[in-house]
């Protein structure tokens, strides 16, 4: 009888085990299934534009002088591919490494202005300030202080990122529970237990809606940058084909600028989804 009682919770445990291991698959199914559910509506909204734009321009309706027909593009794409690759290596180097300094930055001076209020109130409004001043004013200060060429490029697009990060996280580094901060005062916790335990988990949200604004800035700062400050980059290929009047060359350095910040902007969100716990997705996924 024991052995068969042991026998029988044995079974049990593993049918259990299966069941659940069973539940777990479906769930990740299902995750995946509504994440390519998701994506199609725009893919087929992406498909239905380019086949119009390609039919309006075989008939004439757009004039190629304006905007060349995606056969054209993609003849340019094909041909000139290792140009565009050159070009697009720079410029996603210059946004990748804009972008990462500019939110760490962000992200370090939210957290000593939250740990140190009078950090806070001395240097906050000259951070709003500079905030009013238009990032092109900068850019040839960049390129006389640094040179032309990556240093003063990769200076202006964390400059440009810097600013989106840096203020969602002070908003949301500010937005903890007065129940959690009183938790912790009366354990006699320090700052940097608070920024650990309840603060920078509260900002995640914040500081991911932040990432997904800076992953486009970057790209942008970097092309505008580029049209300045560079002999190389996606940025430079677009005036340059534009003054020899090469169209299709100009588009496909634009469609790949495109390209590269829905990649960037694609990382971001997997991240985030990843972090679900923490920043509010658990209802989506």
């Amino acid at each position: 009888m024991v052995d068969g009682t042991m026998s029988g919770d044995f079974a049990a445990d593993l049918v259990g085990e299966r069941s659940r291991r069973g539940r777990a698959w479906g769930d990740r199914g299902g995750r995946a299934l509504r994440a390519l559910l998701a994506l199609l509506p725009p893919a087929v909204l992406l498909i239905g534009i380019v086949a119009l734009w390609g039919v309006l321009s075989a008939y004439g309706l757009i004039p190629s002088y304006i905007l060349p027909s995606p056969a054209a593009i993609g003849h340019e794409v094909e041909t000139n591919w290792h140009v565009l690759l050159k070009h697009a290596s720079a410029t996603t180097l210059e946004a990748i490494s804009g972008f990462l300094i500019g939110n760490t930055v962000a992200v370090i001076v939210a957290a000593l202005f939250t740990m140190s209020p009078a950090l806070k109130d001395a240097f906050l409004p000259y951070a709003l300030m500079s905030r009013a001043v238009p990032i092109v004013v900068f850019t040839p200060l960049f390129v006389v202080l640094l040179g032309r060429g990556l240093p003063s490029i990769i200076a202006i697009v964390s400059f440009a990122v810097y600013f989106p990060t840096f203020l969602n996280m002070m908003r949301g580094l500010d937005a903890v529970d007065v129940d959690y901060r009183e938790l912790l005062h009366t354990l006699s916790a320090t700052p940097l237990q608070r920024l650990r335990l309840i603060e920078f988990p509260a900002a995640m949200p914040y500081l991911f809606a932040a990432l997904k604004v800076s992953a486009s800035g970057a790209f942008i700062s970097a092309l505008v940058t580029e049209w300045i400050g560079a002999n190389t980059g996606l940025g430079y290929l677009v005036v340059v084909s534009s003054q020899f009047f090469k169209l299709p060359t100009m588009w496909a350095a634009i469609f790949t600028s495109a390209l590269l910040t829905l990649a960037l902007l694609g990382v971001v969100t997997l991240c985030e989804r990843s972090l679900w716990r923490w920043t509010g997705l658990a209802k989506e996924l």
